[in-house]
């Protein structure tokens, strides 16, 4: 009974995935400090996640950090998500690279089903940065690997490889606001031995804006191609504290909402989130981050 149930959820990964076609590989971020703000990162990502969301955005972290994040996505003990990263700023005039990881799998009863591996290298510089205003670019070169369970009938269903390439931009005036773009696989990868599965292309147009000191608004245009609609992530960040934030969030297609914290303590920070949904289960996700 318990091979049956796996051969059917393998088969329904299978047919999941043939389906949506940009099913894999598709909708998961890192950072809990967006998620929280509705996942509008692509204008102000500085920190150890800038990669996922503009790479361009690595030009702006200045020390060596390290992070780790775990995504309870619709809060389903079946599916797992974690992910990893390291930046290390080389110097003003070459930058900041960095290594990402990620990891999506579904699992019953200790038999993955499929399982989803990404790891990327990531680089962010600026092309020009004076006392009033900066423009910078970025790009990720991705590793993506997909492999798939046992199945009763047919054995070992297999496993597939392919290379996404992003790029992004980022720009910067007075210091106050931000402009950000996003071009996810732009080389329109695909994946699969026999049957060739569409990775996902995104196109993401945001702006953000910091009126104070500790007040951060943002606004991202996100657009899957192939589809016929726009989503909409907004979300705020207050700096209550020294060492508190809070942040609130929603989307649009489909309609959610979001909040979470942020802890910051000496070199730590621990990020917490959690986004609704109408009609899946809500999501939590954590973050751990470690700046030398």
């Amino acid at each position: 009974m318990k091979q049956f149930w796996v051969m059917i959820l393998a088969g329904f990964v299978w047919m999941h995935a043939a389906m949506l076609h940009a099913g894999l590989f598709s909708d998961r971020f890192p950072s809990a400090r967006f998620t929280a703000m509705g996942g509008s990162g692509v204008a102000v990502a500085n920190d150890v996640w800038a990669a996922f969301y503009n790479p361009a955005g690595l030009s702006r972290v200045e020390r060596l950090q390290v992070g780790s994040s775990y995504l309870r996505l619709f809060n389903a003990p079946f599916l797992t998500s974690v992910f990893g990263s390291g930046v290390y700023p080389l110097s003003r005039n070459f930058g900041t690279v960095s290594l990402g990881f990620e990891y999506f799998g579904v699992n019953y009863e200790g038999n993955q089903i499929s399982g989803e591996y990404t790891f990327q290298f990531s680089h962010g510089f600026f092309l020009l940065k004076d006392i009033h205003s900066s423009l910078a670019i970025g790009y990720s070169v991705k590793g993506y690997y997909w492999t798939l369970g046992q199945s009763l009938e047919y054995g070992n269903l297999g496993s597939a490889a392919t290379l996404g390439l992003d790029v992004g931009l980022q720009a910067s005036v007075y210091g106050r606001t931000y402009i950000g773009v996003y071009l996810m696989n732009v080389n329109t990868p695909k994946i699969g031995a026999y049957t060739r599965f569409d990775l996902p292309q995104r196109v993401v147009v945001g702006m953000a804006y910091e009126p104070y000191d500790g007040v951060v608004t943002s606004l991202d245009l996100n657009r899957v191609i192939g589809t016929d609609h726009v989503q909409v992530w907004a979300g705020a960040e207050f700096n209550l504290f020294r060492n508190l934030f809070l942040r609130f969030g929603g989307t649009t297609n489909p309609n959610r909402f979001s909040f979470g914290f942020g802890l910051y303590v000496a070199q730590i920070r621990l990020d917490y989130a959690l986004i609704t949904h109408n009609e899946l289960g809500e999501t939590h996700q954590i973050g751990f981050q470690f700046e030398m």
